[in-house]
């Protein structure tokens, strides 16, 4: 049974393992928190096995095989159902630092110059999302100027202008 145990808790680790490296991810379909079973998540899965294993190979030396199974066993499922209620709880939180600023979700998209850009004066850039052509307004963040058919990285967008960088100047830092 002492295999048994180990196997347990070596499976918990390796699931916690797991979980630190790709997370407790939200399905790509939208539901909200209470339809969301942790039942057989990995997350309760892992404390399971860890609080499983770890008790019966810790108890196993004072107690018989058949109580070290039952207590084994029920701290597991204890593990288990706090882990599903904390995970839960964490489902249902919206954070509030995960709000994306306007600004900035162009930041790093490619856009040609259609119109040159000046030091003083505003250029216009091209470029497109999901298939849609969009033309703005832009300035470069380093007040030089670039001339017509460059291609420039976005670094925000304020008011209708998109504030650019030569893409020559970009791949120098990469």
């Amino acid at each position: 049974m002492t295999g048994v145990y180990l196997l347990a808790f070596i499976g918990g680790l390796m699931l916690a393992v797991r979980i630190m490296i790709r997370g407790v991810e939200r399905p790509a379909e939208s539901r909200s928190s209470h339809e969301r079973s942790f039942r057989l998540s990995p997350a309760v899965l892992s404390v399971s096995g860890i609080v499983f294993g770890l008790t019966g190979y810790l108890l196993k030396a004072r107690l018989s095989g058949a109580a070290v199974f039952v207590w084994s066993a029920g701290l597991g499922c204890l593990a288990a159902l706090a882990t599903a209620r904390l995970v839960t709880r964490w489902w249902a939180a919206v954070p509030e630092h995960d709000v994306d600023d306007e600004r900035y979700v162009l930041q790093g998209h490619i856009a040609r110059v259609t119109k040159s850009i000046r030091p003083q004066v505003d250029g216009e850039v091209a470029f497109e999302v999901e298939g849609e052509r969009h033309v703005l307004r832009a300035r470069g963040i380093d007040h030089g100027s670039l001339e017509v058919e460059t291609e420039v990285v976005i670094e925000r967008i304020e008011d209708e202008v998109a504030f650019v960088e030569a893409w020559a100047e970009v791949e120098k830092r990469l």
